[in-house]
């Protein structure tokens, strides 16, 4: 947020490296971070009429995400039980969760909780391509939703959609529905390319920490792991090596309901799913052993942390527990409005240590190694980099005598005494480009991983420029994506409204 905000300030765009907060050196959040929620970061800077502090802007965006979970959740119940209360219902037991709570009281983890909202639409989605297939259309915008906002979250609802395939291949391996999915892909491919082009562009030339030396095992999930009575009773985490004081539980209302629905429920196919929920659960704690898997498994370990499954499951149990209830509330209102309490009684733990313990700043300088280049990240890199040590990889025998911004990138003023390669404070990201004294040239990798420039003795104009097409071009694709398939679904709505007022109807 903080780097978007320079970036904007300075008015680079497309706004990609952070060259104004101290010791970050260039470093790009929007290359890696999934780009949802930088749409929230603007929405909170236009809402706040870009008045606020980054404390209350990130507040600002948090509360955008709980607007987003509940509508989400509302609108997911409502069209599959056809019932508003329902719909309330749905979002009291997935806003009142242990881990979505833990998402933004604890770990402040904004891209999850975010992913995490955008879940119910997916799993009504799924529950349409069997019933009704009047929202079946959720699913590849959800699932593009979840995927700008955070990629584990993908890998999670890959795993949910693979095992609920699997329930109803039956029902599920028509036709229809293999051309369905084919659009799909090509909808959120397309839609996506802005974000995943570049990311790709990156990895493999950038030389990434992340996506090379950060990589978890899968002995490390099991570390990450959760206590089985923390998970049933939804208790502050002490187990294993995760952060203590998290809440990695669906709610010990929502665990309830989900087990009465198993034995009350009536659509076999909200049973699975159900059931899938339960095992994901599970999966969560030190019963299942992660380091059994080899690691040769691919996709599986993107996950990071097996309590991430339970982002789905609560999804999944709120959407079904939810109509159960509303179907009560007829014969047992009172009950039911005992359970939706006890849910947001619930809350109180988590609040409470957000408001016991309170975070007044805000260190502005700390350099995160996920999105460095591997040569950044060595030991002897890596420390003088973090306490913002340039004089460390700096050369003596060349002066930075200032540094102004054209077009939101840097223009240094250097005095090289004699022929050299210079240092420049610059972490060194595929597609940079340098022009000096108007002539372009191509960095320089230097062991330091930071961008290196050969200067003949004197002083030189030297600007830090960027490809910007690798960007731009993925971008347009993505806007003629976008377009198109607004132009699809108008033209269909219009068919299918000009049909109904004939008295037709069509396919759905």
């Amino acid at each position: 947020m903080i780097s978007l905000n320079n970036e904007l300030a300075h008015n680079q765009f497309p706004p990609l490296f952070d060259y104004w907060s101290p010791g970050q050196f260039g470093y790009s959040w929007q290359l890696f971070y999934p780009p949802l929620t930088s749409l929230l970061f603007l929405a909170a800077k236009a809402l706040t009429f870009n008045s606020a502090d980054i404390i209350n802007q990130m507040k600002m965006v948090y509360f955008l995400i709980f607007i987003i979970a509940f509508f989400s959740t509302y609108y997911a119940a409502k069209r599959e039980h056809s019932s508003s209360s329902a719909g309330l219902l749905c979002a009291i037991l997935f806003i009142t969760s242990g881990y979505f709570l833990t998402n933004i009281y604890v770990r402040f983890a904004l891209g999850e909780s975010l992913a995490m909202s955008l879940m119910p639409l997916f799993i009504r989605g799924c529950s349409s391509l069997i019933h009704d297939r009047r929202d079946i259309w959720l699913l590849p915008f959800s699932a593009l939703g979840v995927f700008l906002s955070n990629i584990p979250s993908v890998v999670v609802l890959f795993l949910f959609f693979v095992l609920f395939c699997l329930l109803n291949a039956r029902a599920l391996f028509i036709k229809a529905n293999m051309a369905f999915f084919l659009m799909s892909f090509l909808i959120v491919v397309s839609i996506s390319a802005f974000y995943w082009a570049p990311l790709f562009y990156h990895i493999q030339n950038s030389d990434i920490f992340a996506t090379s030396g950060k990589l978890l095992k899968y002995d490390d999930l099991l570390k990450f792991s959760s206590g089985l009575t923390e998970t049933l009773l939804s208790l502050s985490s002490t187990y294993g090596v995760s952060e203590p004081g998290m809440f990695l539980s669906v709610g010990v209302i929502q665990l309830l309901l989900a087990l009465a629905y198993l034995i009350w429920g009536k659509s076999g196919a909200a049973k699975k799913m159900i059931v899938i929920s339960l095992l994901f659960i599970i999966a969560t704690t030190h019963l299942i052993p992660w380091n059994k898997i080899p690691d040769s498994v691919p996709v599986l370990k993107l996950i990071q942390f097996p309590w991430r499954l339970l982002s789905c499951a609560t999804a999944v149990i709120a959407l079904h527990a939810s109509g159960m209830l509303a179907a009560m509330m007829a014969r047992k209102k009172a009950l039911v409005m005992l359970l939706a309490c006890l849910s947001i009684v619930g809350m109180y733990p988590l609040i409470h240590k957000a408001l016991s313990v309170r975070y007044l700043n805000v260190d502005t300088s700390s350099l995160y190694d996920d999105y460095l280049n591997n040569s950044n990240v060595r030991p002897e890199n890596f420390d003088h980099l973090k306490i913002n040590d340039f004089a460390f990889f700096a050369n003596p025998k060349a002066t930075f005598i200032g540094t102004t911004y054209k077009e939101g990138y840097p223009e240094m003023i250097v005095r090289s005494q004699g022929t050299q390669t210079v240092t420049l404070p610059y972490i060194l990201y595929a597609g940079y480009y340098l022009l000096v004294d108007g002539k372009r040239t191509e960095t320089v990798r230097q062991d330091s991983g930071l961008v290196g420039v050969v200067l003949d003795d004197g002083e030189h104009i030297v600007t830090l420029a960027y490809h910007r097409s690798i960007v731009i071009i993925p971008g347009i694709v993505s806007l003629l994506s976008l377009l198109v398939t607004a132009l699809f679904f108008t033209r269909r709505h219009d068919r299918v409204c000009a049909l109904s007022a004939r008295g037709g109807n069509i396919s759905r």
